[in-house]
């Protein structure tokens, strides 16, 4: 069964820890971009806007950008929510240069979304915007799943997550498959929810029968959807970088700045400069 667009960029907020997960990487973006002399950012497949938001609490000029018309009215909600004032505007791979009109200091795109772009002509366009986007000595950061890892190992799934929320109990699954060639990475979100009200309705020894009879699933449904990632490796973003005019090229492990440990590490971050600087 599958489920609604807007009911899908919701759920990315309900999947995700936004506290923990801003707490852990806010310092590496802050230190970054002192180092970089850091006044304006494009945040590129910004999804939700949380670190957009973030980024503009400490006073820089942000602009939040996202294809999805559904996410970019979720992140609309988080920004008057959280009392920001970060322009959320509609934008693809390709248009970042247009929609910013001077060049940025930084860019950053989270959230696995760079492996949207689905082929080497999309990458390859993807990130020669980045580089018309970015001043000269600006600084790009990716982050997205350790490919190395996943296509080495055969990696089939990733942990479950376990949500309760006001409306339902959730447990968001990913599995993954590959292309023949390796080329692609195919996730299923799978999402189960039981409502609310099936959670919290009291139960006795001698009503349970019953209730099992009127619905042995125990209130259980499945939601589910199909995405495809061009596939991101070291050996195939470094290069990539590298003819995009891009220097000074660092791959972490994680947001505390170690290197990549292609074999262990879950995800990996993409530190770059645009050349010139």
């Amino acid at each position: 069964m599958s489920f609604g667009k807007h009911n899908e960029e919701r759920e990315y907020d309900e999947l995700v820890n936004w506290d923990a997960r801003l707490t852990r990487e806010g310092p590496f973006f802050r230190d970054l971009f002192e180092r970089y002399d850091v006044r304006s950012v494009a945040d590129v497949g910004a999804g939700s806007a949380r670190h957009s938001i973030m980024y503009r609490s400490w006073g820089l000029e942000v602009t939040a950008i996202d294809p999805s018309a559904d996410m970019l009215e979720l992140a609309r909600e988080n920004v008057a929510r959280l009392g920001s004032d970060v322009p959320v505007v509609e934008g693809g791979f390709g248009a970042v240069a247009g929609i910013m009109g001077a060049p940025v200091d930084a860019i950053t795109c989270t959230g696995n979304a760079l492996p949207h772009v689905r082929s080497t002509q999309g990458l390859a366009l993807a990130l020669a915007d980045f580089a018309a986007a970015l001043r000269p000595g600006g600084v790009l950061v990716l982050h997205y799943l350790n490919h190395d890892r996943l296509l080495s190992k055969r990696i089939r799934t990733m942990s479950p997550v376990f949500r309760e929320t006001a409306t339902a109990d959730k447990f968001f699954i990913r599995v993954l498959d590959y292309t023949p060639t390796d080329d692609g990475i195919l996730f299923d979100f799978v999402t189960l929810v039981r409502d609310a009200a099936v959670r919290d309705t009291p139960h006795t020894i001698e009503s349970w029968p019953r209730t099992l009879e009127v619905d042995p699933s125990g209130g259980w449904s499945i939601r589910s959807r199909r995405s495809l990632h061009f596939a991101l490796p070291v050996g195939t973003i470094t290069p990539a970088l590298e003819r995009a005019g891009f220097t000074a090229i660092r791959v972490l492990g994680d947001h505390s700045g170690r290197p990549l440990d292609p074999d262990t590490d879950e995800s990996m971050i993409v530190v770059a400069e645009r050349a010139g600087g």
